[in-house]
């Protein structure tokens, strides 16, 4: 996979937690690590197709995923409920989707499915023969991981 599409996402998920949250995340160095890859307590999930195909998890700890849920609504949140799960559902939606519109201005053209979350810690996900390429992001509420299972499309 190519560092400009995997500097895309990392770029769009800076810009798009900044926006929404109002605080600034911190990028952490490129891990590559291997299938199945164990959730934490909450993942979004997209699916990417067009050009590239895989998909893009965005992952955190519940408590960090309170913090970001509060900050986005604009009052405290204490439970992971469906407006919860709905938030962070739609963070990954507007991440992959802004990295979307940068890639197709570069000719790389995607279209993203819905998002799907999955909320408790030790589901296993593979992305089979697609390399997962992992971006820690560090917040004020917590680190949030941004993973790109990315490969062109044949």
């Amino acid at each position: 996979m190519r560092v400009q599409i995997v500097n895309r996402y990392v770029q769009a998920a800076l810009d798009v937690i900044g926006k929404e949250t109002g605080i600034a995340a911190k990028r952490g160095g490129l891990l590559l690590e291997g299938n199945p890859y164990t959730t934490e307590d909450v993942t979004a999930v997209i699916g990417i197709s067009g050009s590239l195909t895989g998909s893009l998890y965005l992952s955190m700890a519940e408590p960090t995923a309170l913090k970001i849920i509060s900050a986005i609504i604009g009052q405290e949140t204490t439970e992971l409920d469906e407006l919860g799960q709905s938030g962070i559902a739609e963070m990954a939606n507007v991440i992959a989707g802004t990295a979307g519109i940068g890639l197709a201005e570069e000719g790389v053209e995607t279209q993203i499915n819905p998002p799907l979350v999955l909320v408790g810690r030790g589901a296993r996900l593979s992305t089979v023969e697609i390399q997962r390429l992992v971006v820690p992001l560090t917040t004020a509420y917590g680190e949030v991981k941004l993973h790109v299972a990315l490969r062109e499309a044949a």
